[in-house]
């Protein structure tokens, strides 16, 4: 027997990056196991298990195979297991507000208004791998597993995807690709898709979401400076008039367990669970009106957009403790206004690119259409059980036994940017998209975009402003009483 020693060759990331690994922006997320030595050992597999958190942890998955061809003989023999799907059928989108678990998490500080934060829910995951071998002596008896020699490994997991040209590493295979959303410095980003582009306030090219007063919406951010990197401690809001000047004093709210979210410090933190490792901030007009939560020197309600008269827009942005340094960019807020035609608005949320929410007003016509299909059968006219026969004009022959309603809608986007246009192929593309509550809408509730293309327009190509429709479909049935 010469067993020599088993490696990884290649992880998924490195263990000094201070990232999490995601599980969907390469076609694998790959472990390269080497091993030096298997000379006179027959029937020989490399074994790889997957467990949840450390090796004492739920065993997930046990992957075997036989080594590849990267080398003919018996020294430095490899094989390159793929743990993705595994993975990814552990993690999940965070859906309820985690102070308040029968509310959605778009109405966050609305749900409970001391909490403008929520943690998440199975969103991250922290997972164990080993690899060993199996073999046996001789070509007559049956291989066993061998744990001589092992190699293991520790890395947090979340669902989220770059474009797939994205540089990538060899032995640490993500290297530092999402390290723009480690939240340690101002150019640093939450996780979302929301476009950079010019527009009249302000007029410059900023990171802009377009909500009006009545809007719900978060943001998701990594947290942890010992996991992530990632130290937003607090989150500036400063509200701005028409011509660009500052309304009253910035609001500094603070991410911690009492508002619903957790220090993110090593020192002092809170961050002891993956539930703390994403965390979400309801920031959205409706949800900062609700919040009663007290900003870092003020009272309760500070922050209300109402105690800013004739706001025009506002910005979020993620600092350290005391809020002396910045963390992230700044996201603008510009307030919108209702469509001048009456049309009601359908205010859509999305799961994005990096596993979290982004949102969009649909402000032009929207039409619904009510989808009945109906089980029918047919009975014979009249009364067999009687000495003669005889009907009723009212008997009825064809009977319905049951009818299922589904509500399906078509709705518009205003004219708009091209970078609002490419932002939007997110929600054609996303797994999970929901209607949110607004003045239009009573509740929010679940919905299938059932467009299966996108004709990517451009100004140059279609010689005028950009328009898109997209075909919706309410994940629920109405009730039919049948």
């Amino acid at each position: 027997m010469a067993l020599g020693t088993i490696t990884f060759e290649q992880e998924p990331i490195g263990d000094a990056i201070t990232s999490p690994v995601i599980t969907n922006w390469n076609p694998i997320i790959p472990y390269a196991v080497k091993q030096t030595s298997i000379s006179s050992l027959f029937y020989f597999k490399f074994i790889l298990e997957i467990r949840l958190t450390d090796a004492s942890g739920t065993l997930l998955g046990k992957l075997k195979q036989r080594k590849n061809g990267s080398t003919s003989g018996t020294s430095n023999v490899a094989a390159i297991f793929d743990v993705r799907e595994i993975i990814n059928s552990q993690l999940e989108d965070t859906i309820a507000d985690q102070n308040d678990t029968t509310k959605p998490i778009h109405l966050l500080g609305a749900n409970v208004v001391a909490k403008p934060f929520s943690l998440n829910l199975d969103q991250v995951k922290t997972i164990y791998v080993k690899a060993y071998q199996s073999f046996s002596l001789s070509a007559t008896t049956s291989p066993t597993e061998n744990t001589t020699t092992t190699v293991n490994d520790t890395k947090k997991y979340i669902k989220a995807s770059l474009p797939l040209e994205t540089t990538r590493g060899t032995v640490d295979f993500q290297d530092t690709s999402f390290a723009t959303y480690s939240l340690d410095g101002p150019t640093k980003k939450f996780l979302s898709d929301a476009p950079a582009y010019l527009d009249e306030l302000p007029n410059s090219s900023v990171i802009r979401n377009k909500v009006r007063t009545t809007d719900y919406h978060t943001i998701g951010f990594l947290n942890g400076q010992a996991d992530f990197g990632s130290v937003a401690r607090n989150f500036r809001i400063t509200y701005y008039n028409g011509a660009g000047a500052v309304i009253g004093s910035a609001q500094l709210i603070e991410n911690e367990a009492a508002h619903g979210g957790a220090k993110p410090e090593t020192s002092g933190g809170e961050v002891n669970e993956d539930i703390e490792r994403i965390i979400y901030f309801g920031c959205g007009p409706a949800n900062l009106e609700a919040s009663t939560v007290t900003p870092d020197g003020g009272s309760s309600g500070d922050a209300q957009p109402s105690n800013f008269t004739n706001w025009a827009y506002y910005t979020v942005q993620a600092t350290n403790a005391g809020g002396s340094s910045n963390v992230s960019q700044i996201y603008y807020f510009v307030k919108d206004d209702d469509n001048c035609k009456g049309f009601k608005v359908r205010r859509l949320a999305w799961i994005n690119s990096k596993g979290c929410y982004d949102y969009y007003n649909f402000k032009m016509k929207s039409t619904q259409t009510l989808s009945v299909k109906r089980n029918n059968y047919e009975t014979m006219l009249g009364d067999y059980n009687s000495a003669t026969y005889s009907y009723n004009n009212f008997d009825r022959g064809k009977r319905t036994r049951k009818t299922d309603a589904m509500i399906k809608e078509t709705i518009n986007t205003d004219f708009i940017s091209e970078a609002e246009a490419e932002f939007l192929e997110n929600l054609i593309m996303s797994t999970n998209v929901y209607i949110i509550e607004n003045d239009d809408t009573t509740y929010t509730v679940p919905v299938m975009v059932t467009n299966s293309s996108l004709v990517k327009k451009t100004v140059a190509n279609n010689k005028l402003k950009i328009q898109y429709t997209i075909n919706i479909e309410y994940a629920n049935p109405v009730n039919t009483n049948s």
